[in-house]
């Protein structure tokens, strides 16, 4: 009401406005929701006023005065001890919270304290990821529930309130109803009827700053009416800045979608969100990261794989799907294997893990054809192998589609109209065999065209890539040198550090220091491997500790430990427990291939100067997230495209 008056219209024609932009950006960025809830709709209004009714009648609402102050942003009340501790102030906005008294009908929230406790100990799926539902739990243990003000008087925009003149809903019985109103409730169906069909949702997906409203309150008022619970309500983060601070207008670090869907395709937009974070936790948005990731992953793997695979066909089988017996069709992709991963990925909201999985199987498919070359094939039967390569990857083209078609849906339409064969749902897909011998294959356009990679993102890219293939000659390195910009004056992130992939070769105990290894750690240097000291006598056998794959900082300052010289540095995580493991790199990744986290572009710095402390500061930020994967504030530290991980931790610190 504020806002609108500040703009010199009405509420309705404020809300109308944004609700416009919500419906352009989704329908621009392919999201497929078709219904929209508008909390002044007829129907809305009647299931607020039958939930209010039906809670009510149970005794959960009574008449009573309140008094305390409110924050008009948050739309929310805020406790005496809450307020002073802000100041009076919205932590937010800055701006004064408002000293109310007024007459209001209060729903008896406090009575289903004991039992949503029970609820969330018994279910441990209810609330997720874990440390939302830890936080949840921990504030019911400390905090007594207080009944909840669920109509105003001060204002008449809104819902009336049954038989009550001059009130209406409040916040509470408004917005979390439209859950409901979306699934056609109230119905003449009785109750067990509409459950069996349309409630409770299997999950409801809200943003981590909202959890408390969708895990406490909304479920009492189901309860109260007598309602079913979803089974699990999900807290997300947010998409920050590529520095991990949040977005803020006056920082001037905002990204505006609409801008970079005029630059990007949906799916460049939509891979990226999903690939380059973990969901649950908050995602850095950089935009050269977004460039790299569409480069590497979906232009040079997909697209690639995809133009490769159709020319071949055009050019050694006329266009169309060659005749090859299903038993000699190649398993390029393991259908079942990939399909069972896929879906317990989904089902333990890991976009990123199901992500990872679809480009992998592409990756694969890729190598096929590379090793198998059937532009190289000759001799006796030569037309006849090239059949069974070609057919084997147009196969796995086609399957990969189907895991990638959630996250990039304009392109796996696309391949789907290349191959002349219809999408089928997942778990139709057969071992081989999906494509039908004699249907017509399309070149096309490329599916991905490269994106020019500029600043940071050149540096980052061009760097990775001299590093990874030893390319650098001593003049380049100097030359390199002269140009790059004083540490100093670069951002003190991960992109500081040279992490690196390595394998530990030899090991033995330090003669001077029962609890530290001596290790030499191959890297990738052409000097040969590296001497490391590491504190891991405690927490690894030394017989484990040989041939294991390792990342470590390879840009440390050389320097003594009890009278032994060691080069570099192990990462490793820590539990809850005391629990100590190494990060793995992925199986593919060679040594010396480089460790990086892609919204964090720059150059490491050539040695890590100890006076000016970058590991020290960098290293808070690192984590082992839920999944076990490796990160810096919240985005995966990846090689070769895929993700570190922890063995067996589960959330933890890195050190």
């Amino acid at each position: 009401a504020e806002a609108a008056a500040a703009a010199g219209c009405a509420p309705i024609d404020l809300c109308d406005k944004h609700v416009s932009l919500f419906q352009t950006l989704n329908a621009k960025i392919n999201v497929s929701n078709d219904v929209y809830n508008r909390t002044t709709s007829d129907v809305h209004k009647a299931a607020c006023c039958a939930l209010f009714e039906r809670s009510r009648k149970n005794g959960d609402i009574y008449l009573d005065t309140y008094e305390g102050w409110y924050n008009v942003r948050e739309e929310t009340f805020v406790t005496d001890a809450d307020a002073e501790a802000a100041e009076y102030k919205d932590p937010v906005s800055g701006k004064p919270l408002t000293k109310m008294s007024e007459e209001s009908y209060f729903f008896r929230q406090s009575r289903y304290q004991k039992q949503l406790v029970e609820h969330i100990e018994a279910n441990p799926e209810f609330i997720q990821p874990t440390r939302r539902r830890n936080e949840i739990l921990a504030r019911l243990r400390e905090d007594e529930l207080r009944d909840l003000n669920v109509s105003r008087t001060t204002f008449d925009w809104g819902i009336p309130v049954p038989d009550a003149p001059g009130h209406v809903l409040y916040v509470w019985f408004d917005a979390l109803t439209n859950y409901l109103t979306g699934a056609g409730w109230p119905t003449d169906a009785p109750n067990d009827d509409f459950s069996k069909t349309h409630w409770p949702a299997s999950v409801h997906i809200i943003g981590k700053d909202i959890i408390w409203f969708h895990c406490v309150i909304w479920p009492c008022m189901l309860w109260s009416a007598g309602l079913p619970l979803p089974r699990t309500v999900f807290g997300h983060g947010f998409v920050m800045a590529a520095d991990g601070q949040k977005m803020s207008k006056s920082i001037g670090n905002v990204v505006d979608p609409m801008e970079q869907l005029e630059r990007y395709s949906s799916d460049t937009f939509r891979y990226y969100l999903m690939r380059g974070g973990v969901y649950g936790s908050d995602i850095p948005f950089s935009e050269p990261a977004l460039v790299l990731t569409h480069n590497s992953d979906l232009a040079d793997v997909l697209g690639n794989l995809v133009h490769r695979a159709t020319n071949l066909c055009l050019k050694n089988c006329g266009g169309v799907v060659p005749a090859v017996d299903e038993s000699h069709i190649e398993p390029v992709v393991d259908v079942p294997a990939l399909r069972a991963h896929s879906e317990m990925a989904m089902k333990h909201f890991e976009t990123h893990k199901a992500c990872e999985l679809a480009i992998n199987a592409v990756k694969d498919a890729n190598k096929y054809l590379t090793e198998s070359a059937p532009w190289a094939v000759k001799g006796d039967g030569a037309e006849k192998r090239k059949a069974v390569i070609i057919r084997s990857v147009l196969e796995a083209v086609y399957v990969a589609a189907h895991f990638l078609a959630p996250v990039i849906p304009d392109a796996a339409a696309a391949i789907f109209e290349k191959l002349g064969t219809p999408a089928t749902p997942i778990w139709r897909l057969k071992k081989s065999a999906n494509l039908a011998a004699g249907t017509k294959v399309a070149v096309g356009d490329i599916l991905f065209a490269k994106h020019e990679v500029e600043g940071e993102a050149k540096m980052l890219s061009s760097g990775e890539r001299k590093k990874e293939k030893g390319e650098k000659s001593e003049k380049s390195e100097k030359s390199e040198k002269a140009k790059k910009p004083a540490a100093a004056d670069a951002p003190v992130d991960v992109s500081r550090l040279c992490l690196k992939v390595g394998t530990v070769t030899k090991v033995w105990r330090h003669p001077d220091a029962e609890k530290l290894y001596v290790e030499t750690i191959d890297v990738g240097d052409k000097s040969g491997p590296r001497q490391v000291v590491s504190g891991l006598v405690d927490h690894v056998p030394e017989a484990e500790m040989l041939g294991k794959r390792v990342v470590v900082v390879a840009n440390m300052k050389p320097s003594k430990m009890r009278g032994v010289e060691s080069t570099a540095m192990v990462l490793c995580g820590t539990g809850s427990n005391g629990k100590v493991e190494p990060l793995e790199p992925p199986a593919s990744a060679p040594n010396g291939a480089i460790v990086a986290c892609a919204s964090f572009p720059g150059e490491p710095d050539d040695v890590l100067n100890p006076k000016k402390k970058v590991f020290e500061a960098v290293s808070p930020d690192f984590s082992v997230l839920a999944d076990g994967v490796a990160a810096y504030k919240g985005t995966p530290l990846l090689t070769g495209g895929e993700a570190c991980r922890l063995p067996t931790l589960r959330e933890g610190t890195i050190k």
